[in-house]
């Protein structure tokens, strides 16, 4: 239970840490723009019914199980995917943004994080929900969240990098042969 709470508290600190370390009203807005291909919409949908449904399924017990080890284990990929995402958008700055957009400024970056993972945000975030079901103990949730999840973040890579390719061409194809999208030696 103790564990459920805990999981619930970091899901909140996520929302939280997204809007401050966020530096501006560029990197914070939400539009729907051609590049964008409805991937910001998609991710807001896609969190809101996870956390709705993790909270409907606890408030039931349904998908529940006792092993406090592997709900210890989510709450850490949930306390490392936060501060991954953390340090993602802390590099970045201000082009990180919310939607996907570039700024007249922007240039590719390839630095911390960024020199092995392409998308290091996006892997926090991934961590951080999908851990989510471990930590509140309960199967379904899990599954879910883990599908929806990973299906949303695919989307969204996809028309990011078709976006950074049109806007830095041959500079982001090159980074693109050098790094990982997500996972080193694996995708």
């Amino acid at each position: 239970m103790a564990e459920r709470i805990m999981a619930y508290c970091l899901l909140i600190a996520f929302f939280i840490l997204d809007f401050a370390i966020r530096e501006n009203k560029t990197a914070r807005r939400i539009d729907i723009s051609r590049e964008n291909n409805k991937s910001t919409l998609f991710i807001l949908i896609t969190l809101f019914f996870i956390l709705l449904s993790s909270i409907t399924l606890n408030i039931f017990r349904l998908g529940t199980f006792k092993n406090s080890g592997l709900a210890r284990a989510g709450l850490f990929i949930m306390v490392s995917g936060m501060f991954i995402r953390s340090i993602s958008m802390l590099t970045l700055r201000r082009f990180y943004t919310r939607t996907l957009m570039t700024l007249d400024d922007q240039k590719v970056l390839e630095k911390g994080i960024y020199k092995i993972i392409r998308h290091p945000g996006y892997l926090g975030t991934i961590l951080i929900w999908c851990a989510s079901g471990l930590a509140m103990s309960n199967i379904i949730v899990f599954i879910f969240s883990t599908l929806l999840i990973l299906l949303t973040y695919h989307y969204r890579i996809i028309a990011e990098e078709k976006m950074l390719l049109v806007k830095f061409g041959e500079s982001y194809a090159k980074y693109m042969k050098r790094t990982w999208r997500l996972l080193p030696f694996i995708w």
